[in-house]
């Protein structure tokens, strides 16, 4: 589950945890919050479908597509495994339940999820005081910036309304050296 939600946070760029998470597990509601029945699979494309989130404030909904990738790390593969690994071992799996659930089959609580990703990384040798709520999506855009994907595209794959996207880009000081060369050399 902590794999799955992690792979199509990065991914998605969109998994905010408070879009895949709840504050209390009694808290949950189907009619708000992400449930089995808000992913549907087409061959090549997992879809979610976020009722709400801070980027929709009308409510309407937003729809987004996790394509199957030739890669080692495949979002729609990992979130495909993951549903048939909790409905064969859930006792519970209705459309309604909880899209990601902890110990009881209650619906993922925020401070659990963050506290099983800092727990992974600090076992990984990484120093927990860089990381966050938002490190899915810094680490994302981020991603996307060193891998030269189109600003307009960056927007629409993390729900930016605004250029605020470059704030959650972290520029290495390797990518700084390679532009300052690239400068000198255009002289």
């Amino acid at each position: 589950m902590i794999e799955t939600a992690s792979v199509i946070s990065f991914f998605g760029f969109f998994l905010r945890c408070g879009e895949i998470t709840v504050i209390k597990s009694e808290q949950f509601e189907p009619a708000i919050n992400l449930c089995i029945s808000d992913i549907s699979f087409t061959d090549n494309v997992a879809n979610f479908h976020l009722k709400q989130s801070k980027t929709d404030p009308s409510r309407k909904g937003i729809d987004i597509q996790l394509h199957k990738i030739n890669s080692h790390i495949c979002p729609y593969r990992v979130l495909k495994r993951y549903l048939e690994i909790r409905k064969t071992f859930m006792s519970s799996y209705q459309n309604t339940d909880p899209l990601f659930v902890s110990i009881g089959n209650l619906a993922m609580e925020r401070e659990f999820f963050i506290t099983k990703i800092r727990h992974v990384l600090e076992l990984c040798g990484y120093d927990l005081k860089n990381f966050s709520g938002h490190s899915f999506r810094i680490g994302a855009g981020t991603a996307a910036g060193q891998a030269n994907i189109e600003d307009h595209m960056i927007k629409t794959l993390g729900r930016w309304s605004s250029d605020c996207y470059v704030r959650y880009i972290r520029t290495q000081p390797t990518s700084i050296k390679h532009a300052q060369q690239q400068l000198a050399e255009s002289i």
